[in-house]
């Protein structure tokens, strides 16, 4: 960089500019005066050169500085800057930048960019609270929110995220600088105070942005557009906010869209989830949790995989000392219109949640139920979920609507497998616990069973004692056709010295909790705890297969042949296990394919052909079946 010279600063005075210290701008090798106009600068700023035209929806704008006001900026080469109606002040404007139509960008403080910002989610009471860091995954966050039992693990998992956040923080305490990434396009906003904004992102016609941080990449762009109010944000790679939403103390991760007015506060999305319409008030969002409905809240909740019907709605003010009532709807749930659940309560994976339900239910042990409102009763029918074919096309699309363009060691784990040990064993639990009812239910002759405040008539448990032994068979057949079958015997020593625990499900990724507590005892007890962290992390996306493996020949080998592996190993035994799970499969695949003809029958086609046109023509023709041919079974 270099001074001015006396000939440029005429004529960029002769173009209308003015500062109030010409020594303290200085220019780039290359500088063209004449790029620059209708332009004052106060304090020091920095220009770069600027030449050509830069396109935008058609109209060409000179590339360069033209009607605006600028204090202490550092402005890279070939930016577009026209038409600042107030003023940019302490912004870094990287190269290829457009700045179009503002009226005041500022920078002022020593900003954290919201990282300083604690985010309640889960507890209103703010008992869970975790730093708004542009290194949360959806690991970190749930690690940071779950186990306040552990108090010195909690707060390293704290100051490694707080840690992570300072390359985003001012560069230099005694000139701090906002950022506007290269190609970054910043057209037509009312405010944008102390906001990072990175590489490619697009901020347009938004009404006020306040403390946050704009991940954005050229392969995977960011965009907030049109009326967002937003105040201690970060959005990820490919993350949108968008049409009227407002987000305060709220993370959106990659490729997560907000919009159409949704409200959220306290809130952290991970990747792939989409709110419209709707509000969420310390909700964590594990992947896919989507809302698209106006009348829907979400709160002091935590969801994964999650569609929530209609003014589904939960409540936690039934209480005396503050909202500290939480809820969590495990992977896969879904809410039908208007249903509404009253927390503290907890229910199993792949769980439908119909009408109104007050009794502080914990169905972990039901997987794949239905909780269904009857005379202001909950009834529960376990695994019904299991032969829905709605349950098997959500299982299976959304690997498929998974947007992320780039996942790397910053993005969330996803692990989509519904045959994990964690879900395995809930449906163990399941099917033993069925079982000994289903025993009672005989000797005593019952209709009905209670569990908890909620009911399950006799041929629900019937029905969910099949349905959870189709599941486990299925499971089985499918594990050893994984194996080299040849080698069977090598591997089920091997598994065998394989300790059988209870799973959990991260926020997406799934861990064996002897994994999980002994991660936590290694960072409370180290002082380098960041590699500790990223060694787990990494184990997390990459061993879960080969652990899977073990735990499930180590599964089958207790609960079929109380571990001997002789008779695992045998010739009948292998072909028991793949005609019961071939079987079970089948079995389960028919009934998904009746239940998806349903979606077909003749009831399905009222309102079609309304003005005597073949209904049945005028339906088919409508309703694609070959969208829908072929549901694979888990």
């Amino acid at each position: 960089m270099r001074q001015l010279t006396s000939k440029e600063i005429e004529s960029l005075q002769a173009n209308g500019c003015y500062a109030d210290d010409w020594k303290n701008i200085s220019v780039a090798d290359g500088f063209n005066a004449n790029s620059v106009s209708k332009t004052s600068f106060s304090g020091k700023c920095q220009l770069g050169t600027y030449s050509g035209v830069t396109e935008i929806n058609g109209v060409p704008f000179q590339r360069g500085i033209n009607n605006a006001r600028l204090h202490n900026c550092v402005v890279g080469n070939d930016v577009v800057i026209d038409g600042i109606s107030r003023y940019i002040s302490n912004y870094e404007i990287a190269d290829g930048a457009i700045l179009v139509d503002n009226c005041e960008i500022f920078c002022n403080g020593s900003t954290a960019f919201g990282t300083d910002t604690k985010i309640a989610v889960l507890n209103e009471n703010g008992g869970r609270s975790i730093p708004l860091s542009p290194a949360l995954t959806a690991q970190l966050a749930y690690l940071a929110v779950m186990f306040r039992d552990y108090k010195v693990f909690t707060e390293k998992i704290c100051t490694y995220l707080d840690e992570k956040s300072k390359e985003y923080i001012s560069r230099s305490a005694d000139a701090p600088r906002g950022y506007i990434g290269k190609n970054a396009i910043v057209i037509g906003n009312k405010k944008i105070a102390n906001v990072w904004i990175g590489e490619n992102a697009t901020v347009k016609d938004c009404t006020s942005l306040e403390n946050g941080i704009v991940k954005s990449s050229a392969s995977d762009p960011s965009s907030i557009t049109t009326d967002v109010l937003a105040n201690n944000f970060i959005l990820c790679n490919g993350a949108k906010v968008m049409d009227g939403a407002i987000i305060r103390n709220t993370f959106v991760g990659q490729n997560t869209e907000v919009g159409l007015g949704f409200s959220a506060t306290d809130t952290f999305f991970s990747a792939n989830c989409q709110a419209f319409h709707g509000e969420s008030c310390s909700l964590f969002a594990g992947p896919f949790t989507v809302s698209h409905h106006k009348s829907t809240l979400l709160i002091a909740a935590m969801f994964s995989f999650m569609n929530a019907g209609s003014a589904t709605n939960q409540s936690n003010h039934y209480y005396r000392l503050g909202p500290n009532h939480e809820g969590v709807l495990q992977r896969g749930s879904k809410t039908a219109s208007g249903s509404y659940v009253l927390w503290p309560a907890v229910t199993g994976v792949f769980t439908l949640v119909k009408g109104k339900h007050g009794g502080n239910l914990d169905t972990r042990k039901l997987p794949f139920s239905y909780l269904i409102e009857q005379n202001s009763e909950t009834w529960i029918y376990p695994g019904s979920s299991m032969k829905s074919c709605g349950t098997m096309r959500d299982i299976n699309k959304w690997k498929k609507r998974d947007k992320r363009k780039t996942i790397d060691d910053s993005s969330d784990i996803i692990n989509f497998d519904v045959m994990s040990p964690f879900i395995v064993a809930e449906v163990a639990e399941g099917f033993e616990y069925l079982t000994e009812k289903q025993h009672h239910q005989r000797r005593a002759g019952v209709n009905y069973h209670k569990y908890g405040r909620a009911k399950m008539h006799s041929v629900a448990v019937d029905e969910g004692v099949d349905l959870y032994a189709m599941f486990l068979s299925t499971f089985a057949v499918r594990l050893l056709k994984s194996c080299d079958t040849t080698n069977l015997k090598t591997l089920y020593e091997k598994a065998s010295s394989y300790e059988i625990d209870k799973w959990a499900d991260i926020a997406g990724a799934y861990c064996s909790r002897k994994k999980l507590f002994g991660f936590i005892d290694k960072v409370a007890n180290s002082k380098d705890y960041s590699s500790v962290i990223t060694n787990f992390l990494s184990d997390l996306k990459n061993g879960y297969e080969e652990e899977k493996k073990m735990w499930g020949l180590k599964f089958i080998l207790e609960q079929r042949f109380n571990g001997n592996i002789e008779a695992a190993i045998s010739a009948d035994a292998i072909a028991d296990i793949f005609s019961e799970g071939e079987t079970a499969e089948n079995t389960l695949a028919k009934m998904i394919a009746t239940d998806k003809e349903r979606e077909f029958s003749q009831f399905m086609q009222v309102g079609y052909g309304l003005d005597g046109n073949d209904p049945v023509g005028d339906f088919n023709n409508v309703q694609d079946k070959n969208n829908v041919a072929d549901i694979p079974v888990f």
